[in-house]
């Protein structure tokens, strides 16, 4: 056991009062009584906790928060143990075995400031519903694993409070810039922006297999600072009924087949004119049917008389024979 070489007298020590119950780790006469089994204390600390802190043992009996925040007010571990008032009781407990709690109801722990640490795997298991509400700013960090957020049979929301941003950095360099990738899958992808979009990137390839659409509302800059190729494979079609500038200083064109709408449109005004040329002679046509319908008329008008004068004849025959047979009869 080490020597008192500090400012803490006998009188001290007995002058806090505490109920102490020490289990020793070994209850040999020749054990050291630094080495923890398990200690309950109420009250102020005991003499043994402030021998096993001149031996420098106080980390065993003491979270070590405890005796870092007590340094760094300038105080010894033990003259906190109890509390920062001069009389406040505290309770130490403390064991180098498993530290076991059971309850069948409910667990209330309300505190000041609150300090957990893990040593090894903490591992947290509830049946219900987990709510953490935070007044104040929320850090989680990971020193050299990952962090994984999964929803295995729901969905996850990211949302930021009214005009909050959202920033996503993979990888941080020393001088601030992003280092990493950011891998994005989906089945489909949605993405609405009320306001303006802003990209900068050195290379950009995009791929799509399927239909694409695009549609601009507005006016449409694009700047070109270096070589740009186009490949389509299939049809491609262009309508600027409005204003369409081009200045190029060397241009390469190579169409194997293509279709120009102006010509197609002289061509249909060809068409719509030998059109009316038809229409005209077919009106001719008319014309002449209806002459010939007339003449047709006129000719059977003509037959009708023809046919009035053989009548005439017939009655005239008739009457010769009547008059033959009356000669005959005078005969």
């Amino acid at each position: 056991m080490a020597n008192d070489q500090d400012n803490s007298s006998a009188s001290d020590l007995y002058d806090r009062p505490n109920v102490l119950f020490f289990v020793p780790y070994n209850v040999d006469v020749d054990a050291e009584v630094d080495e923890l089994g398990a200690i309950l204390r109420l009250g102020e600390y005991s003499d043994v906790e402030e021998v096993v802190r001149r031996d420098g043992y106080d980390d065993e009996y003491y979270p070590q928060q405890h005796i870092e925040d007590a340094g760094q007010a300038g105080k010894r571990s033990t003259e906190l143990a109890s509390g920062e008032d001069r009389y406040q009781k505290g309770i130490l407990l403390a064991c180098d075995g498993r530290f076991l709690i059971k309850t069948r109801e409910k667990m209330y722990t309300d505190t000041a400031d609150y300090h957990r640490r893990t040593r090894g795997t903490y591992k947290l298991v509830i049946d219900d519903t987990y709510t953490v509400t935070v007044s104040g700013d929320i850090s989680i960090t990971s020193g050299t694993g990952n962090i994984n957020v999964k929803a295995s049979a729901g969905d996850v929301a990211i949302e930021s409070g009214t005009n909050k941003d959202i920033t996503l950095r993979a990888g941080t360099s020393t001088s601030g810039g992003a280092t990493g990738m950011i891998y994005e899958y989906s089945k489909g992808h949605y993405k609405e922006i009320d306001g303006h979009e802003y990209k900068v990137s050195q290379t950009e390839n995009t791929f799509t297999t399927g239909t694409s659409s695009n549609f601009f509302f507005g006016a449409k800059s694009t700047v070109n600072g270096d070589a740009d190729f186009t490949l389509t494979v299939g049809p491609s079609a262009t309508v600027k009924p409005v204003l369409n500038l081009s200045i190029t200083g060397v241009s390469v064109s190579y169409t194997a087949s293509s279709i120009d709408l102006k010509n197609v449109y002289c061509n249909v005004r060809g068409i719509q004119t030998s059109s009316e040329a038809l229409k005209s002679t077919i009106r001719s046509l008319k014309s002449e049917v209806n002459a010939l319908n007339t003449q047709t008329s006129e000719l059977r008008n003509e037959t009708a008389g023809l046919t009035m004068c053989a009548e005439g004849i017939v009655s005239k025959m008739n009457t010769m024979d009547a008059e033959i047979t009356e000669l005959k009869a005078v005969i």
